[in-house]
């Protein structure tokens, strides 16, 4: 998005602007309004590693905001489209969706959507096509896991799990993943010297965050989040899983980490067909998928 947009949201007049660094204290502030966890150097985070449109209302408050995420030329994510809540249902959201699909260009989109969201993404042409939970608590006594053989990530490791994410997820996500293990903590499955799977552990919202979480069974899944659950400092955890993990689900719920919320996966167009020796167990963030 080059140029500044009118929008005409109802009676009001709105201008869609590229975010920059300066609207980072109005985006955290939304995320509070809206009860989001993001912590100020979360949302910086997410605008490093993507692009954002900007509401701005007559005064010059930033009255809404919306990221992308760009991985390759054929896919992209959607996320963290927050509009303050005295200005909801006033055309906002939609004019902020409409400039990122616009801004997107060709690519195939993937965003998960909260029930208030949903029926919007779908006028938009977004497609259902899972469930994904969240899962979060203070963990206690950890239950039994797989005997899975692991092992702590090494920097030498980094660029095999880029592949297996790409693998998984369908598109590369390397500077991502690469951003993500340098700032957390992660274990990968060794599987006679290879990485065969991997999980991350680092610092998100009111604590830490497991994801993202790439097996290719449930075992070892369950594997991976007990380590990075056991390393994890006493506070809030969290993983968002999919639904149809229901083995890993059971496992996260015996130790604490029961399922809070629920969002729907959506897709506008086709996506790149993905291993299918590799799952993803959990996400990197929602955002993010």
């Amino acid at each position: 998005m080059n140029d500044d947009l009118k929008v005409r949201a109802q009676s009001a007049e709105t201008t869609l602007r590229p975010m920059h660094a300066g609207n980072l204290a109005a985006m955290h502030g939304l995320a509070q309004q809206m009860s989001w966890p993001h912590r100020a150097e979360d949302c910086a985070q997410l605008l490093a590693l993507g692009a954002g449109i900007a509401a701005v209302d007559g005064d010059g408050s930033t009255i809404g905001v919306g990221l992308r995420w760009s991985f390759g030329r054929d896919v992209g994510t959607i996320g963290l489209v927050l509009v303050a809540p005295d200005r909801q249902g006033r055309g906002i959201g939609r004019a902020l969706m409409n400039a990122l699909i616009a801004d997107s260009g060709s690519r195939t989109l993937m965003l998960n959507a909260t029930a208030e969201g949903l029926p919007l993404y779908e006028k938009l042409g977004f497609v259902s096509t899972g469930l994904v939970r969240q899962h979060q608590g203070r963990p206690f006594v950890l239950p039994p896991a797989p005997d899975v053989p692991l092992r702590r990530v090494l920097p030498a490791d980094h660029a095999a799990l880029c592949a297996l994410d790409a693998a998984v997820f369908g598109a590369d996500r390397s500077e991502l993943i690469d951003r993500l293990l340098a700032s957390g903590d992660a274990w990968l499955v060794d599987r006679a010297g290879q990485p065969a799977g991997f999980a991350v552990l680092r610092a998100f919202g009111r604590g830490m965050i497991i994801g993202p979480v790439v097996a290719s069974n449930e075992d070892e899944a369950i594997a991976l989040v007990a380590a990075a659950t056991k390393a994890a400092p006493s506070g809030v955890l969290r993983a968002d899983i999919p639904a149809n993990a229901e083995d890993l689900a059971a496992w996260l719920t015996a130790a604490g980490l029961p399922a809070i919320d629920t969002v729907t996966v959506m897709l506008r167009g086709n996506w790149p067909a993905t291993w299918q020796g590799l799952q993803r167990f959990g996400l990197a963030l929602q955002a993010w998928g």
